[in-house]
């Protein structure tokens, strides 16, 4: 019963941000530096910031160019 209780309040917080994957930032590189100036700006270290400072990693050691 823990555990369902748990994972209900796991899964009501994650709604509560609209979460966005390392994937996804790679597919939308352009909401890269938007996303992470922002969370620079309020001093935030959300699941969102980690992937997209993820995905930036990954396109600059590709070689890619972030917009």
């Amino acid at each position: 019963m823990r555990v369902m209780v748990c994972v209900g309040l796991l899964l009501c917080l994650a709604a509560c941000e609209n979460t966005k994957t390392k994937l996804y930032y790679l597919d939308h590189p352009e909401e890269i530096k938007t996303d992470l100036a922002e969370c620079q700006k309020a001093g935030k270290n959300t699941y969102n910031c980690n992937q997209a400072s993820l995905a930036e990693f990954e396109l600059q050691h590709k070689g890619a160019q972030i917009p």
